[in-house]
């Protein structure tokens, strides 16, 4: 029972003094600039060179979806304050709430295809990607969804693609 109590204690300790950063943008990841554009991974920019290399025009995180629209919450919402001055405090907390966006890596012009690269998903990613698929599933059309994690299944994906 005392041993718990111990690596209880350890464990709050070592997890108060580790600087902890989630939600990062992408997961080990260089950024790399071609031709003006600034790519937010390696994968990211061999998906772009091999899609014009294919001759496939694609928008790169030009679309922008908003899966859920803010709104502001009627009732009391007590909650501690992220605020400096009273940091920890509980308080009546009557900001709005953000829109929840999401904007993929790669959109077909015309609206076929959506390509997301992701070789690292980061905490938020699963989430959205739902409620991605949740808003696109309402659309008459949807578009063909692609998921490639890698460099093959970039590969992959073009090839399905140019098969459209």
């Amino acid at each position: 029972m005392e041993q718990n109590k111990r690596v209880r204690g350890l464990l709050t300790d070592k997890c108060m003094r580790r600087k902890f950063k989630p939600n990062k943008k992408v997961r080990n990841a260089t950024t790399k600039v071609y031709k003006g554009i600034k790519f937010r991974s390696k994968l990211e920019l061999f998906t772009y060179m091999k899609l014009e290399d294919a001759g496939i025009k694609a928008l790169y995180e030009k679309r922008k979806f908003t899966l859920m629209e803010g709104f502001r919450y009627e009732q009391q919402s007590i909650e501690p304050s992220n605020k400096k001055a009273t940091k920890g405090e509980f308080i009546n907390n009557t900001d709005k709430v953000r829109d929840i966006t999401y904007t993929p890596d790669f959109v077909d012009p015309n609206g076929k295809w959506v390509i997301e690269v992701k070789g690292f998903a980061n905490d938020v990613f699963p989430l959205k990607w739902k409620l991605f698929k949740h808003m696109l599933h309402q659309h008459p059309d949807p578009p063909i969804l692609y998921l490639p994690k890698n460099q093959k299944q970039v590969l992959e994906t073009i090839e399905l693609i140019k098969e459209l």
